[in-house]
């Protein structure tokens, strides 16, 4: 009989996993390109840890799907005991004793204008209920979407995606959609008035560019749908369950759609999962005959793992009062990245709300910085927030995100269990980052090159013998150094000490896990 324990951690240690060679390898060798071939086998709320048991802190939290921090106790429980309970799953023929559950909870924190809940198994199936939801309720069969809007990577969900670069290869997308500007009423209006929109979807913040749309906007939106027979479809798989300061970006602030998509948080990451929030009236239209019930149906949508994780993660959410302690976070990381801005000329602004946050970078005043951006950006116009990126994880330890095709920033999703001092960390080590370019020591260039050198030393060794390598390929090939910041935060964390940005040392009584 297998081990599995024994199995998985023959495997942990190393960072040439088998999913390089059989799951997504192209995938695989450009993170590898990156510098970002770490093998981590631990993880615990805001934090990973690899083989040498060196801390990273997560500011990227599976792409904000453990805003509750990775391997939560009160979830891992709630699944062990529901599988120790050997209770039936996926019968067909009944009703859903977890999922109804789920259900009640998540129309509570939507509002009186949700009445009942459809579920699917990622954010990108949510939005692909919508499409079909909407066209079957109103017979039309057009889609308004938002340009740098991104909704998922299926094919209806990619027609609906605000980006050319994503679509590449894929026409013909859905023949009708249109994109239209964020906050841009006017054309709103003039689309919906040729009376051919079956639905209007967009982000209350949208995930790649973190552009926060107008609650004005929203709310017009709303009324305009409703004047034109089409349906307003909010995706929240991002926003949604706290992340912007209420249980939902829309509906908090007044704002009542036709169907809310939810997922990323919603199962605390121990399991796929995601919800459609439905009106009354949306759901008859549907479901508007005895035999129309097959219309949607999925296999494993309400699989009880996924349902009692949802269901132990929405506790867990309500007991921290995630709303407000994320906008209490958020605050901090504002204030911070304010001061940053003030003293370092490449920030252009901070973008998004609540714990969604990009970080745009533009060209510098000092010469020598802006001709590296220069010879960067004349390669990728994203370049230079990649080399961000790549320094943040390789010298400080730190994971943040490049937020979609182009675009010269940095994203962070932290989750709401990071502390005072990790925010502190991290300010100190996105400030020591952006320092480092300044100084003549520093190069932007050299951090992003020395993944792709590595890559084609290695390459060039199975060709060759090592010895024949110049010299100067090895030494591009270094691995970076730690940041001292690093350093310093790895042994507050091993004393049981922590510095704040100026150097304070202060006893530490708070946990490196806020985890309830």
């Amino acid at each position: 009989m297998t081990n599995y324990k024994e199995l998985v951690h023959e495997h942990l240690e190393s960072a040439d996993h088998l999913s390089k060679k059989h799951v997504h390898p192209r995938l695989m060798k450009m993170l590898d390109a990156g510098g970002m071939n770490v093998a981590f086998n631990r993880a615990q709320g805001q934090y990973l840890y690899d083989g040498d048991e060196n801390q990273y802190l997560d500011l990227l939290a599976g792409g904000g799907v453990f805003f509750i921090g990775r391997n939560h106790p009160t979830v891992h429980q709630a699944v062990i005991d529901v599988l120790t309970m050997n209770i039936p799953n996926l019968v067909v023929t009944n009703a859903s004793i977890l999922g109804g559950l789920v259900a009640e909870r998540l129309l509570k924190l939507g509002g009186p204008n949700f009445s009942k809940v459809i579920y699917a198994n990622s954010g990108a199936e949510a939005t692909e209920v919508c499409i079909r939801f909407a066209r079957y309720a109103t017979r039309k069969r057009r889609f308004l979407y938002l340009e740098g809007g991104f909704h998922g990577r299926t094919y209806g969900a990619i027609s609906l995606c605000g980006f050319p670069e994503l679509k590449e290869g894929m026409d013909p997308v859905l023949p009708t959609v249109t994109p239209i500007r964020a906050n841009d009423l006017g054309q709103l209006r003039r689309e919906l008035s040729r009376n051919d929109v079956a639905g209007v979807i967009m982000e209350p913040v949208q995930g790649m560019t973190c552009e926060v749309l107008s609650i004005d906007y929203m709310r017009e939106a709303e009324l305009l749908c409703d004047q034109y027979g089409a349906i307003f479809i909010a995706d929240e798989v991002q926003t949604g369950l706290g992340r912007t300061g209420e249980w939902f970006a829309t509906t908090g602030n007044g704002v009542r759609p036709g169907m809310l998509t939810v997922s990323k948080t919603l199962s605390g990451g121990a399991a796929p999962v995601s919800a459609v929030l439905m009106r009354e009236d949306v759901y008859e239209r549907v479901f508007d005959k005895f035999t129309s019930g097959p219309i949607y149906f999925s296999t494993f949508a309400e699989n009880n793992v996924s349902m009692v994780a949802s269901l132990a993660t929405l506790d867990v959410l309500e007991k921290l009062r995630a709303p407000q302690k994320a906008a209490k976070i958020a605050k901090k990381f504002r204030e911070g990245l304010a001061e940053l801005q003030a003293k370092f000329d490449i920030i252009e602004r901070v973008q998004g709300k609540g714990l969604m946050m990009t970080v745009y970078f533009k060209e510098s005043d000092k010469l020598s910085l802006k001709v590296q951006q220069k010879l960067l950006s004349a390669g990728d116009s994203g370049a230079f927030g990649a080399a961000v990126n790549v320094d943040m994880f390789t010298r400080q330890r730190i994971l943040v995100q490049i937020p979609g095709p182009g675009s010269n920033a940095i994203k962070i999703l932290p989750p709401v269990v990071v502390t005072d001092e990790d925010i502190e960390y991290f300010l100190a080590a996105f400030e020591d980052t952006l320092a480092n370019y300044y100084d003549p020591k520093g190069s932007p260039i050299r951090s992003l090159s020395r993944g792709v050198v590595n890559q084609a030393v290695k390459s060039a060794s199975k060709l060759i013998p090592s010895s024949l390598i110049p010299p100067i390929f090895n030494k591009a090939v270094e691995a970076p150094q730690v940041s001292l910041i690093a350093q310093e935060h790895a042994a507050s964390q091993a004393n049981g000490k922590k510095k704040n940005r100026r150097g304070v040392k202060e006893s530490s009584s708070t946990t490196t896990t806020a985890q309830t």
